[in-house]
């Protein structure tokens, strides 16, 4: 039987990854900027342990790989808000449309730390106090190529303002999915790929993320039930891979459980989360407990389908 090529590429991907996890970094320091780059988006892949990078279909998807938008059918709408710990928030808008074998997609997030405290030496009070904003805009790109082959990209614009500073620049993505079977995909990408930015003068890299994983899927008709488990290898730029389980249960298309987990984190384990759907539109809550006392994260999404 002869082996097709993009499973010769995953595999080739993923046996760099358990590699690079025997012979983990230590002593590296994070230089990276734009740190919400990293979170997870979408309620339903915060519910799911962000297993999200062979998901097709999802207009979330493009924050997560974007040939994963060559799934969609129509025009798709996401708008998803997350509550991360000390009052930091992000606000996503995502947009899809497919036109043939190409999918057009559209998203802006933006992030917000409120009331840091600012400070020139130890005192009890701080001087003054500021905010942090984080702003992505992105275009994606994504065709199926050939039957069972998508492949994707996004441009992004980043912009970065800590009190009076700032710094701004682009960002890419690249992704590719591979589905030999119709309930097996397997998905690769690579996010934030750039030139260091520099914020005021000291310069510093984005967050590149190289992802491998896999979506299998289990539709009972005779139940009106689904079932999705998902694995993800996630090999940060300066640190170790991590590792992305989860799964979902979908009962009568009306209720859908979610289970998650991400090894490898200090702060972060298992995760939870529900959906429910009327129609064309669905909505999802994920939630993800830290370990520490900083905090939970409260993610929520509306999304809507119009074909």
């Amino acid at each position: 039987m002869k082996i097709k090529t993009p499973v010769i590429l995953f595999f080739f991907f993923l046996v760099w990854s358990v590699s690079a996890f025997k012979a983990p970094v230590y002593g590296k320091a994070d230089n990276s900027g734009f740190s919400f780059l990293k979170f997870g988006m979408g309620a339903k892949a915060v519910g799911m342990g962000e297993a999200f990078v062979a998901q097709s279909g999802e207009v979330i998807s493009a924050w997560w790989n974007p040939a994963g938008l060559s799934g969609i059918e129509g025009i798709h709408l996401s708008f998803t808000h997350n509550q991360w710990f000390q009052d930091m928030t992000v606000e996503h808008f995502t947009s899809a449309l497919s036109v043939g074998k190409n999918t057009l997609g559209l998203s802006l997030a933006m992030g917000k730390i409120p009331d840091i405290q600012k400070r020139e030496g130890p005192t009890d009070q701080p001087i003054a106090l500021f905010d942090a904003h984080d702003v992505v805009f992105s275009l994606s790109f994504a065709r199926k190529v050939k039957e069972g082959v998508a492949l994707g990209f996004s441009a992004k614009w980043l912009y970065e303002k800590i009190d009076i500073h700032s710094a701004s620049g682009l960002g890419f993505d690249l992704g590719g999915i591979y589905s030999p079977l119709e309930n097996l995909k397997f998905g690769l990408s690579v996010l934030n790929l750039g030139e260091k930015m520099k914020f005021e003068k000291e310069k510093f890299s984005l967050p590149t993320q190289y992802k491998a994983g896999v979506i299998y899927s289990v539709e009972k008709k005779d139940l009106n039930s689904d079932f999705t488990l998902g694995f993800d290898l996630v090999k940060p730029r300066d640190d170790e891979v991590k590792i992305h389980l989860g799964g979902e249960y979908g009962l009568y298309q009306a209720l859908r459980i979610r289970l998650g987990y991400q090894g490898g984190y200090d702060e972060k384990g298992f995760s939870f989360g529900l959906g429910t759907s009327f129609r064309n539109y669905s909505i999802d809550y994920g939630y993800l407990p830290h370990k520490s006392e900083l905090g939970d994260v409260h993610s929520v999404s509306l999304n809507i389908e119009i074909k």
